[in-house]
């Protein structure tokens, strides 16, 4: 890819006027597949009459092309494979991935193997060339400090000399961000800076996880307010439409859109109170036509069945309550909806991106599945259900499921009884056997650090790990992180001093993500527990270390 890399979109741009919509995705994040609440929104919009839409991501394309110096540079050895020609390879392994031939599908597990090992290496080399926030105001001062002509960053290069310049050739009147990860924050603000010298009447539109969870701290930064002009909180179909029509049409006012915190004057903001999510039927099939699908690490497409967790209760969660109602799609629609983008793009793979699944749901998908000879493969997020028989895991496996990830959290009953998981260890033993034994493989999540635990309880959680590795594919060992509600009972935790003006990341060697900071007045302190998740990293080789950008 070079600096032509949208030139097939020119067809879309509409360069003398200012009534588009622009949704993008910046650098730096996950580019294993595309994310799916961009696509979403576009197809939302344009079912409701807002067509001139375009989606970027502009992650996935810096990301390309700093994994392609790696392989084909000094670095390449570090896929293990010497002066073989690893790009070759890579681009091998992601065809294959793509293929509904017999003989890609038996190619499939060596092109799995390879694709994750590329993550894994670009997951620790990505961190010598970006910046790595330790917390919201260490991004503050980075961003004060950078001069973006002076910069020779490759990251900053590409903002400013191409990035950047899109956005001004297509002129929307709406430039909507997508902020999932930590690492997009720092470059997102130096996108909308940039955008902010030479069109400031562009209307800035920042939704995803980290403005839902830090939104406090994004209102209270004076470096950064004058660079956005809205939050959507959580769901964005209907707020999204309603700012399009409010800017572009003229129709409504800001009063009255949920999900939204919005400037009610030069330096006060107004929140809005959440709406009601629209009901599974009604919500578009994913566009991902923008998207440059040939570069993404996996031919993988998300999709979503469910909105909210059927549980709900996990008191760890920072999405817990932020849905009013658990909502389902039909079979019907979820079948057609897999068959039109299977059909569009060629890809049989699919990411479940469900909170959770109900067991008894996920079955008559199943079954669907198998009865429409959908003929696809795929992931899912589940908890471990007693309902998951060994029956019911032979009929999801003969439907494609072929990987899930459960979130074990701990092994210790009183942990998981205090984090309201209503699960207990010989049930996850149970279905984590009849899981294995069906052929689909278990991902575990696992937490150490939940309030009140000790050090004691925490090694329960690692002794059950090195106890039970033939139950598993891989185990992701996790700090807790301060995101959820547990904020507005902190004294039910042992917990006080809590700071909502300054994320924080106090895992600074391992994922690059951002929290509350607090203090914890029983069991292990903050630091405790990293000393012990670092010791059950390396015990149960559950991460690398070093900044996990792909993870």
């Amino acid at each position: 890819m070079h600096k032509n890399n949208f030139s097939k979109h020119k067809q879309n741009r509409l360069r003398c006027t200012m009534d588009g919509v622009l949704l993008a995705f910046a650098p730096l994040g996950n580019h294993e597949h595309p994310h799916l609440g961009l696509p979403l929104l576009k197809a939302y919009l344009s079912d409701h009459g807002i067509s001139r839409c375009i989606l970027r991501d502009y992650n996935v394309v810096i990301m390309d092309r700093i994994m392609v110096d790696l392989m084909t540079g000094d670095k390449k050895v570090l896929f293990g494979k010497g002066d073989t020609d690893v790009l070759r390879l890579y681009r091998g392994a992601k065809e294959i991935m793509r293929g509904c031939t017999s003989s890609d599908k038996l190619k499939s597990g060596w092109a799995m193997d390879f694709i994750s090992n590329y993550l894994r290496i670009a997951g620790g080399c990505i961190g010598e060339i970006s910046f790595d926030p330790v917390s919201f105001s260490a991004i503050e001062e980075e961003f004060q400090k950078t001069d973006m002509n002076a910069s020779n960053n490759k990251v900053i290069e590409y903002i400013r000399d191409e990035v950047v310049k899109d956005i001004l050739e297509y002129n929307p009147r709406v430039l909507g961000f997508s902020l999932i990860f930590a690492s997009q924050i720092y470059y997102t603000f130096l996108i909308c800076r940039e955008v902010r010298k030479w069109k400031p009447d562009i209307k800035i539109v920042f939704g995803g996880p980290q403005v839902s969870l830090f939104w406090k701290a994004f209102i209270n930064s004076k470096i950064f307010t004058p660079y956005f002009d809205v939050i959507v909180k959580e769901q964005g179909e209907s707020a999204i439409l309603s700012l399009c029509n409010y800017w572009i049409n003229g129709i409504g006012s800001l009063e009255n859109i949920p999900n939204i915190i919005f400037k009610d004057g030069i330096l006060s903001y107004k929140v809005n109170p959440i709406g009601a999510n629209i009901e599974m039927d009604h919500v578009a099939i994913p566009d991902f036509r923008d998207m440059p699908l040939e570069l993404y690490s996996y031919a993988k497409l998300p999709y979503m069945m469910t909105r909210g967790c059927y549980w709900g209760r996990c008191a760890f969660c920072g999405y817990r309550g932020s849905h009013n109602k658990h909502l389902t799609s039909s079979k019907e629609k979820i079948i057609n909806d897999i068959k039109t983008l299977k059909e569009r793009h060629n890809i049989r793979i699919y990411h479940l991106m469900d909170d959770a699944i109900a067991p008894s749901y996920l079955l008559d998908v199943a079954n669907e599945i198998i009865k429409t000879e959908l003929d696809i493969t795929y992931a899912a997020f589940l908890r471990t259900e007693r309902a998951f028989t060994k029956e019911v895991c032979d009929v999801l496996c003969k439907s494609g499921l072929k990987a899930v990830l459960f979130g074990l959290e701990s092994a210790n009953q009183r942990v998981l009884d205090t984090m309201d998981k209503h699960m207990d260890l010989s049930t996850m033993v149970e279905v984590l056997s009849n899981f294995k034994n069906a052929g689909i493989s278990n991902y575990l999540s696992c937490i150490i650090g939940f309030p009140t635990e000790t050090k004691s309880e925490a090694y329960d959680t690692i002794r059950f790990l090195e106890e039970r590795k033939d139950l598993y594919y891989k185990a992701y060992i996790t700090p807790f992180r301060l995101l959820s509600d547990m904020v507005d009972c902190p004294e039910k935790f042992s917990m006080d001093s809590i700071d909502f003006t300054n994320p924080v990341r106090h895992d600074k060697n391992g994922y690059v993500s951002l929290e509350y900071s607090y203090r914890v007045n029983e069991g292990m302190s903050i630091e405790e527990s990293l000393e012990v998740m670092r010791e059950a990293r390396i015990r149960v080789n559950s991460v690398p270390p070093g900044p996990i950008f792909f993870r």
